[in-house]
């Protein structure tokens, strides 16, 4: 992997935590041009500091004219982009009647608008010099795990998109990726201190893993292989998904017991 960003131009949204801020990390040390996206002006700062030279730009990619802010930083600035990583996205977690549907607009603009319009911009922008869009997904898009009703039903629209973009036109340009929960920030936003899902990776780790299959120009990216290992063997035994489930779903109702809902 050494060298293969080296003066490349890369966009990553979602960029000042988590697995978005250890790609900057990384790309950075390979001496990449990166544009870093956040809504967080004060982590932006914080990347700007710790990353000097990179570009920044706030956005909220939440609402619909987001996307135009970042199209137009490349207008100005770059005549060519070679890989842009949409790893923006929110989550929301708890029982399905009593999650946030008044504002599910919103998440579906950050999860599943957004990135699907920022690529397909993109390449109607700069047609020949633009190279290839990567979609952070989630493992959730295959595997139901109790309490992210919203959240999955945004990240399997993605997977379904996708899959037709495939099928259309081949899609080389197109990857996603489908991380099983990190050990981040991320999720503490879904709610007040919710459980992690099991099982649990770096992002770090889960970073590597996606700039190694987006050097190998893979269309889907399983940063942690225990994942579909997983999903092979319950294939054949039909127990594993259900009992992960099942353990879920008591967390979950623990959850709703010692958080009740404020209506």
């Amino acid at each position: 992997m050494k060298g293969a960003f080296s003066q490349k131009n890369i966009i990553v949204t979602g960029a000042a935590s988590g697995i978005g801020k250890e790609l900057v990390r990384l790309l950075y040390g390979q001496k990449a041009h990166i544009l870093a996206v956040d809504f967080s002006e004060e982590g932006l700062d914080e990347l700007e500091m710790e990353f000097p030279g990179i570009q920044i730009l706030k956005v909220d990619l939440s609402q619909k004219e987001g996307n135009e802010k970042i199209l137009d930083w490349v207008r100005t600035h770059w005549v060519r982009v070679d890989v842009s990583i949409a790893n923006a996205g929110k989550a929301e977690y708890g029982k399905a009647e009593q999650q946030n549907w008044r504002e599910m607009d919103q998440l579906f603009q950050l999860n599943v608008f957004s990135p699907i319009q920022l690529g397909m911009e993109l390449r109607q922008q700069l047609k020949e010099n633009f190279g290839r869009h990567v979609i952070v997904a989630s493992a959730i898009s295959y595997w139901t795990v109790p309490g992210y009703s919203i959240y999955a039903a945004s990240k399997s629209a993605l997977l379904q998109w996708a899959r037709t973009i495939w099928k259309e036109s081949g899609g080389d340009w197109l990857t996603l990726v489908f991380p099983i929960a990190t050990d981040t920030k991320f999720f503490d936003a879904a709610g007040k201190s919710i459980p992690k899902a099991f099982p649990l990776q770096k992002p770090q780790k889960a970073a590597e893993k996606i700039l190694k299959g987006i050097i190998q120009r893979k269309k889907r990216i399983f940063p942690s292989s225990l994942f579909p290992w997983m999903m092979n063997l319950d294939r054949f035994l039909f127990l594993i998904q259900p009992i992960y489930q099942a353990l879920e779903r008591k967390k979950l109702e623990k959850w709703v017991l010692n958080n009740p809902k404020n209506e």
